[in-house]
Formats: C-alpha cells, sequence, structure tokens
C-alpha cells in the first residue's frame, strides 16, 4: 500500500490513562535531541524525541493481526492525536505539539503490549533513514521499582516519536518489541489492522439457494426498501481504493462491546439465535457515515434481494441525515433475534411501525448499511429455521 501525506493525525482510537512524559534518558537513544547518523544513502542527521503516553486499557483492534504493535506516520498539523480526549489533560502535551514544525518533523505513534501493569512507557532507540523510509527500535518497558507489585492486567504502552530532519520520507517502519520479547516490523501502512484477521463472517460458503418472493397478505404494506445486488461485500474502500470500514457477522452478543467480540465462524443461525453485525473503521484516520439505522435485512429470493421487513405507513421508510464521524476502531454494532419480533432491532427509529410479513423463511440472508461508502456495506449469513 502506498503510504502518502497526510492531512490528519492518525492513531488507534484508544483512550489513554496515564500522564504523559517527554523521555529524557540517556540510554539506548530515547530522549530529548538524541542524533543518529544515517547510512550511506543519506549523509542527514536525524535528531529524535520522545512523548510517552502512558497505557490504554482495553484491546484495541490492531491486536487481531499478528503484529507486536501498531505505528502511524503524522505529517501534519491540522489535527490534533484524538488518542487522547483531552490533551490538555497529559502534562506537557500540548507544549510539545505545539513545539513540533510538521515542515522539518514527522511524528510516529507508536503502541505495543504490555503484560502487566508496571509496562507503561516505550523505550525508542536506532531511529534512522535507510531505504527511503523511517526505521528504528520501539521496545515496551517494565517501569517498576524493585518492591513494587505488578497488576495482571495487560496494558498497551505508547508514545509519540517527533522525527527531524531534511527532506523526511514519507514510509516508516519500526521494529516492535512486545513486553513478552516477541517483536515484528511494523509498517506504518494505513491500516489499523488487515481486515483478513477479523474474526466472524462475511459470506458463508456455498451457493445459496433462493426461496420465493415474498408475498404479504395485507393490502396495504409496503417492503423496505433496500439494494437490488450492488453491495460491497465485507470492507469499503474511499476514492483512493484505501480500506475503510469492514463489516462482520458473529453468533451471540459479544461482551465488553468491540473488545470481545467472538471469534464464533459459524455463519448459520437457528430460530432465537442472536445475531451480531460489526462493523469498524479500519483504517489509521477518521472517517465518518450517516445515520445507523439505515440499514436493509433482506433475504434471497426468487426475484432477488427483498427486505424482510415492511410497514404500512411511509414514514417507516424515512430517515434523518446526519453525519458519525468514527476512531479507528470504532464503528458500529447491531443486535437482533432471529424471531419475527426479534428482527425488529430494539432502539431502531422505526421499531414502532415496521414489521415483518409473512414470516422468516430459511435461506441466505443479508444484513447491508447503506452509510459508510458509495455502495452498501453488507455481510451474509444463513437462517436454517
Amino acid at each position: 500500500m502506498n503510504v502518502t501525506r497526510r492531512k490528519t493525525l492518525l492513531a488507534t482510537g484508544g483512550i489513554l490513562t496515564l500522564a504523559g512524559c517527554i523521555d529524557s534518558s540517556d540510554a539506548g537513544g530515547n530522549g530529548n535531541g538524541n542524533e543518529t547518523e544515517n547510512g550511506d544513502n543519506n549523509d542527514e542527521t536525524v535528531e529524535y524525541d520522545v512523548f510517552q503516553l502512558g497505557p490504554s486499557p482495553g484491546r484495541p483492534l490492531w491486536r487481531y493481526g499478528p503484529d507486536t504493535g501498531f505505528i502511524s506516520l503524522i505529517e501534519s498539523e491540522d489535527s490534533r492525536p484524538w488518542m487522547v480526549d483531552d490533551p490538555t489533560e497529559l502534562d506537557g502535551l500540548e507544549e510539545w505539539l505545539d513545539e513540533t514544525d510538521f515542515a522539518e518533523s514527522n511524528v510516529i505513534y507508536v503502541e505495543t503490549i504490555g503484560p502487566n501493569t508496571c509496562y507503561s512507557e516505550i523505550d525508542i532507540s536506532d531511529v534512522a533513514i535507510e531505504d527511503g523510509e523511517i526505521v528504528g527500535t520501539a521496545e515496551a518497558n517494565d517501569t517498576s521499582g524493585d518492591d513494587e507489585g505488578c497488576g495482571e492486567a495487560e496494558t498497551h504502552p505508547s508514545a509519540l516519536i517527533r522525527v527531524t530532519g531534511e527532506e523526511l520520507p514519507s514510509m516508516a517502519t519500526l521494529t516492535v518489541v512486545d513486553g513478552r520479547g516477541d517483536d515484528s516490523d511494523v509498517a506504518a501502512d494505513g491500516l489499523l489492522v488487515d481486515p483478513e484477521f477479523l474474526p466472524g463472517t462475511v459470506v458463508p460458503p456455498g451457493d445459496p439457494v433462493p426461496v420465493e418472493s415474498l408475498e404479504c397478505d395485507e393490502e396495504e404494506f409496503t417492503r423496505h426498501w433496500g439494494p437490488d445486488s450492488e453491495v460491497a461485500r465485507g470492507e469499503a474502500e474511499d476514492k483512493d481504493g484505501e480500506a475503510t470500514f469492514a463489516m462482520r457477522v458473529h453468533a451471540g452478543q459479544p461482551s465488553g462491546g468491540y473488545d470481545g467480540v467472538t471469534d464464533e465462524e459459524s455463519p448459520e443461525f437457528e430460530r432465537g439465535d442472536e445475531v451480531t453485525v460489526t462493523m469498524w473503521n479500519v483504517s489509521d484516520e477518521m472517517h465518518g457515515t450517516g445515520n445507523r439505522h439505515k440499514y436493509s435485512l433482506q433475504v434471497l429470493t426468487e426475484d432477488g434481494w427483498q427486505d424482510i421487513r415492511g410497514a404500512s405507513s411511509d414514514r417507516a421508510f424515512e430517515y434523518t441525515d446526519e453525519g458519525v464521524v468514527h476512531r479507528p476502531g470504532e464503528g458500529f454494532e447491531w443486535t437482533f433475534r432471529m424471531t419475527e419480533e426479534g428482527v425488529i432491532e430494539d432502539g431502531h427509529y422505526h421499531e414502532d411501525d415496521l414489521e415483518v410479513c409473512p414470516g422468516l423463511p430459511a435461506g441466505r440472508y443479508r444484513f447491508a448499511f447503506h452509510e459508510a461508502g458509495d455502495d452498501p456495506l453488507a455481510g451474509e449469513f444463513d437462517y436454517i429455521g
């Protein structure tokens, strides 16, 4: 994936809880004003300093991938780092950002894994320019004293690295060493996580058998609108072809929201089973959607995809236009139960108007959200009745 100069600050969306500090130690090249000499292909001296952000709670979405950490390259002052709810609450962060001249500096955000609560910082070393990209090493650091106890909870320490030099490249790769000693080369590739590693189902295996066209005996019943065929299955992209949102179908209700999504891969559901559809922002930039209620719940029939819901009132098909901005790793989640009453999602904008007619036939179903890109974003599952 090509990495271009970005006009937004990038991060993972985690909420940081500890006060930040500027790393000024001499060991390992982790401090203010450190310099490292580049290789033979570049005579420029790279200067860098580090602002420790502390650990963030919860499991970030990048943990579903194989890497030991996540990094993002920040090249513009147009935005502030939104991985922190309020930069003024982290001692020194706002001043550190104000001092950053993006005409001559890039900032790298890095996050990794700590096996316990004593891993609250990241050591940075060996920052240089090699083969047209910024490189270096980031290692989780146990900051506890000899007599300090460490909690068993896993943490995710993070830091900002300000790299200063002439004609800095728009690519970066860090060797990230987590608190367990595992390491991997992590690139700032524009993704928070590759969608292929996300749990859940996009399309069940096998060719679906269409059911008979849905017919309702109610004279004034009008079926809810929806896409006939053109949808983005599983992933949505922006105009440059970069991944923005990913959708997966899961069995059951994930406990703990996005952090607890089940790894259940079965795309089959029986009557009364709970279906959860999750949509994440998988990029390392903020992206927007519209109203979360603008979706279709369809079954494949001999006449094409038809929504199983409808109403006798035209009001049931009207929705407000609004914009919702999603941080990386965030998005929407929908949960419904496979019964005639249960598929009308609790809290839906038109839950008092919509109904199912004639019923729920066994077959291939499709959930399609209309507000995540040019084409509706969809995931499919099988209902076996």
